[in-house]
């Protein structure tokens, strides 16, 4: 299994190198991050974060592409202020993530289907203001799906919202008790992004 953790974030990189061989269009993206940690016992989207990058595209004729990219993002999750005690408590994760996903467009609109390598650079506990070390640590690499809409607004511009999850665990449960509970197999990560994307 580590193998192929290994062998996805390889093969994404490398599908760069392959459309590049292609008449591609490229440009970057940016925009507002909002995530959780599935099984944190947290609950919530209310980790806010920025993701931004590069991506490149090629088309396969008037409805089919695939787009390969490369970006930082946000990750993590919080509690909100409690209101007696004003305790705060966060999870705070960095990655560099090569997301690859297949695109079908319908005129202005275009549904994006695929998945995520992402590559875990830092990681944090941030309670009332102090910074301490997750106990157990994340995953060095993360493998995920993501999907959603893309809406252009022209020639240059387009805007999309992107929904993407972990499909293994990306740190073991730290309340590990019953094997057989869906919740307690290991933390994963949501992520739901609004990305505005501009085209060179």
């Amino acid at each position: 299994m580590k193998k192929i953790l290994t062998l996805l974030p390889l093969l994404s990189i490398f599908s760069l190198g392959v459309f590049a061989q292609q008449a591609f269009q490229a440009g970057l993206w940016v925009g507002p991050v909002s995530s959780q940690i599935s099984g944190d016992g947290l609950g919530g989207w209310d980790k806010f974060g920025l993701a931004g990058g590069a991506w490149i595209r090629s088309e396969f004729g008037e409805k089919w592409s695939a787009t390969a990219g490369m970006q930082f993002i946000q990750k993590g999750s919080r509690t909100k202020r409690d209101t007696l005690n004003f305790q705060t408590f966060a999870y705070s994760l960095g990655y560099i993530e090569v997301p690859v996903m297949a695109g079908y467009r319908i005129k202005d609109w275009q549904i994006n289907l695929g998945g995520f390598a992402g590559f875990l650079i830092s990681q944090k506990i941030i309670a009332n203001g102090i910074e301490t070390d997750p106990n157990p640590p994340f995953e060095s690499i993360e493998v995920g799906a993501t999907g959603g809409a893309t809406y252009f607004l022209g020639e240059k511009w387009a805007i999309e919202l992107r929904g993407s999850s972990s499909i293994l665990p990306v740190r073991p449960s730290p309340n590990f008790a019953n094997s057989l509970s869906y919740y307690e197999r290991g933390n994963t990560n949501q992520v739901i992004q609004l990305m505005i994307h501009l085209r060179f």
